[in-house]
């Protein structure tokens, strides 16, 4: 603010300086000219009363002249001054004015309000640097899930849909550079609750300083880029980022697992889609004859999962390839059915459209549906906004840049064990899957589950207390579908991972006992994440689901309980003694019930 003020005050110099000569003349004069009192004698009016007079009257408010009547001289002079004044303070109005609008200072301005704002937050929140189709997709589904986020976008026009966004929260967003590491700063990477960093600018240079000023000023800092480049990948990898995400690479790998493990693939998609989104059924992609249609790097990733999968390709391109066998190239647009022919899409079984241009992929499509009906047929959408278009071709899989690799970031960004439930479900059979699947879809009625995790460490206050103060009856993974809120009712959710001593064990059994300093993955919908979220801020929930049984609340109801329950014990051990002194005493003095 210091910064604004002083800024200010340097656009407002001559208007100031002017003001101030004015009134310094005009009160100057006052005082110098003699007035005439009541008795008729000559007077001098003061410096507080000459100021007070042309305060007032300068600024055509008005109430007479003090202490007497002036003197013609005296009105001649007011006069004189009025026009002065009024000539001053229009001046400086216009200047007033004329700095509202300048580009620096609002500049100014819009800086000290995200600062202020981003100071202020008290919730954990990640920061996202670009606001393209990826970040509105990422931060519709952060907003969903409850979690903070504050975003830098270089782009002015983008910042302003910011402000017209449904998002729940207040957004923190600014105009600027984030590759600045100074814009980093003043965006809260350096805040104690910043805990994570999204670099996912359109430009590849951008991202890699951001992910540089990232590693410089928080070493530790979760780190998440997008890089089209591999080279500039690895580079972005030597920084310290945590995942750099490479969109034609993660393609490839993810049509690849299609081809070879289409049940399991379905496992990860569901589990690396938006939660709250509906299941959808995708096909797998059959073997055989390919045509390719744009052979970029996105087309080129496909390519290589189609040979290694035993399939037979031919692409077509406008541009030469060097790399590919003439036999298996026709240089063309695509769009044409002469090209589409000579690639043998009479014959194929699938077709590839990876053009740059949505216009160029929906006619490719559309010349060959009419030559070969039967077609499995992939298309990329490189526009959000066309999802219109391409819903009403209905290719059997629709490729959208955007989410792809919002996907892929939300998967970093969850939870670091759904990387590593990623990784051990990959390297499950097709028939686990298959039974592991129908489980998926009963969960949350056909909705992609959400995702969450529970530590079992001395920040979960109940954990200590199940764990270390009071550790019977023993804490089970079972003991977590019991809902605390609702008493009586199941959970829908699933243990996914179970993390012990640093082993990992995937769909672990409801008896497996937790330990201090585990950690449990589940899967299941809202109310489940709220009803554990409320055990572990809450002893007497905890203790419900453990023992089935409400404990008291308070503390002089839980003195009370420890009261009565020490009495039993006491009682206990006296009839213990007894039948040690007196077995057939002890046996007559025993109560029915406690016989029973």
């Amino acid at each position: 603010m210091d910064g604004i003020f002083f800024l200010m005050l340097r656009r407002l110099r001559a208007p100031i300086v002017m003001l101030i000569a004015i009134y310094g003349i005009a009160v100057l004069g006052l005082v110098l000219i003699p007035g005439v009192d009541d008795q008729g004698r000559p007077y001098h009016i003061d410096f507080f009363h000459a100021f007070y007079f042309i305060s007032y009257t300068a600024t055509s408010i008005g109430f007479g002249e003090i202490p007497y009547p002036f003197t013609y001289q005296q009105r001649l002079w007011v006069l004189c001054c009025i026009y002065l004044a009024v000539t001053g303070w229009a001046y400086a109005i216009g200047s007033i004015f004329g700095l509202m609008r300048d580009e620096t200072l609002r500049k100014a301005i819009a800086q000290a309000r995200f600062r202020r704002k981003v100071r202020q937050l008290a919730e954990p929140f990640y920061l996202i640097c670009g606001y393209g189709q990826t970040a509105r997709l990422l931060c519709k589904v952060l907003d969903d899930l409850d979690i903070r986020f504050v975003i830098i976008e270089q782009r002015e026009e983008r910042v302003n849909e910011i402000a017209l966004a449904d998002f729940r929260f207040d957004t923190p967003c600014y105009a600027g550079d984030a590759a600045n590491p100074e814009i980093l700063k003043i965006a809260g990477i350096e805040h104690p609750q910043c805990i994570g960093i999204l670099a996912i600018t359109g430009n590849e240079e951008a991202n890699l300083a951001i992910a540089i000023g990232a590693y410089v000023l928080r070493p530790k800092l979760l780190s998440i880029c997008r890089s089209r480049n591999q080279s500039v990948a690895d580079n972005m990898a030597s920084f310290g980022a945590n995942k750099v995400i490479n969109l034609f690479q993660t393609v490839g790998r993810k049509f690849s697992r299609r081809l070879q493990q289409p049940q399991v693939t379905r496992v990860c998609d569901i589990l690396a889609d938006f939660p709250g989104n509906p299941i959808v059924e995708e096909p797998s992609p059959p073997v055989g004859h390919w045509v390719i249609v744009g052979y970029g790097r996105f087309g080129a990733a496909v390519h290589g999962s189609l040979l290694r999968a035993g399939c037979t390709v031919t692409v077509i391109d406008p541009e030469p390839q060097a790399q590919l066998a003439p036999a298996e190239f026709i240089q063309a647009l695509g769009v044409e059915a002469a090209s589409l022919k000579a690639a043998g899409i009479e014959r194929a079984v699938g077709l590839l459209v990876s053009h740059d241009h949505d216009a160029n992929n929906l006619s490719a499509l559309a010349t060959a549906r009419e030559i070969n009906p039967q077609l499995f047929t992939v298309a990329r959408q490189n526009l959000t906004h066309n999802h219109l278009l391409f819903e009403a071709f209905k290719p059997n899989i629709t490729s959208i840049r955007a989410q792809i690799i919002a996907h892929e970031c939300l998967r970093a960004m969850e939870n670091p064990l759904l990387a590593e439930a990623m990784a051990l479900i990959l390297q499950q059979s097709e028939d686990w899957a298959a039974e592991f699947l129908p489980q998926l879809h009963q969960l949350c009625a056909g909705q992609v589950p959400e995702i969450w995790r529970v530590r079992f460490n001395a920040q979960n206050t109940s954990a200590v207390h199940a764990m270390l103060a009071q550790p019977t009856p023993p804490l089970q993974i079972g003991h977590y579908t019991h809902d605390a809120l609702n008493h009586g009712d199941t959970l829908r959710c699933v243990a996914l991972l179970h993390r012990h001593a640093g082993v990992d064990q995937l769909l672990p059994a409801s008896s497996t006992r937790l330990q201090f300093g585990d950690e449990v993955l589940f899967i299941g919908d809202h109310h489940a994440r709220l009803a554990h979220t409320a055990v572990q801020e809450n002893i007497g929930l905890l203790d419900y689901i453990r023992t089935g049984e409400e404990q008291p609340q308070g503390w002089l109801f839980r003195r009370w309980a420890q009261w009565q329950q020490e009495r039993r014990r006491e009682r206990q051990r006296n009839r213990e003694l007894d039948q040690e002194r007196d077995p057939a005493a002890a046996a007559a003095n025993t109560p029915p019930n406690e016989n029973a």
